[in-house]
């Protein structure tokens, strides 16, 4: 491990996946310099503290969530394409960031008690805004139904989508089958029936 970007790679990778089977609270610096390979004291020549990569790893995470919902957006041809698009790439970002994934979830309160949660959160709010403007849209276009608020169906679908990656039968499926799955049973009840 030569360079000094591959030596950063290897600690927030290994980080990664310390923090998600550990905790971000449970990991030590001395756990995370055995993992990549460097004296705890030497992490500090690539992050100031351990806070410091948990940011880092977050950061990366939402933003490439950001940037694969805005190209859903400019290429779907419809309300309906978004919603498909966002579940794809939801379930593709669980593939893509399984650890990164677990921190979020499991990890909610050790990042808002050391003040990491703000960013992450704020990059949140606008990937809802992606969900909710293809479904406000869908209704007044009346494609999806509009006695079932945008809120709910938002939820639902978010919150199953993120839990997915503790189903031990998703394996079962290619992460586009299994997006196509979910679209079907999300999308089957919401559609106005017009």
């Amino acid at each position: 491990m030569g360079t000094t970007g591959d030596r950063r790679e290897a600690i927030l990778s290994g980080s990664a996946e310390l923090f998600a089977a550990k905790g971000v609270a449970g990991t030590t610096v001395r756990d995370i310099g055995e993992a990549a390979g460097v004296f705890s004291g030497s992490l500090y020549h690539y992050f100031k503290s351990k806070d410091a990569i948990v940011d880092e790893l977050m950061r990366g995470f939402m933003t490439d969530v950001q940037a694969r919902f805005d190209r859903v957006e400019k290429a779907a041809a419809d309300p309906e394409g978004v919603v498909r698009g966002l579940i794809r790439e939801t379930l593709e970002v669980i593939e893509a960031y399984p650890h990164q994934t677990a921190i979020y979830q499991r990890d909610r309160a050790y990042l808002r008690d050391h003040g990491l949660l703000d960013p992450v959160d704020d990059v949140s709010r606008g990937m809802r805004g992606y969900w909710l403007t293809a479904i406000r849209r869908g209704a007044e276009q009346g494609v999806f139904r509009s006695d079932i608020p945008p809120e709910i169906f938002y939820r639902s679908v978010r919150d199953t989508l993120w839990s997915t990656m503790h189903w031990p039968d998703r394996r079962n499926h290619s992460t586009e089958e299994f997006a196509e799955l979910m679209a079907s049973l999300f999308l089957g009840g919401f559609h106005s029936g017009r």
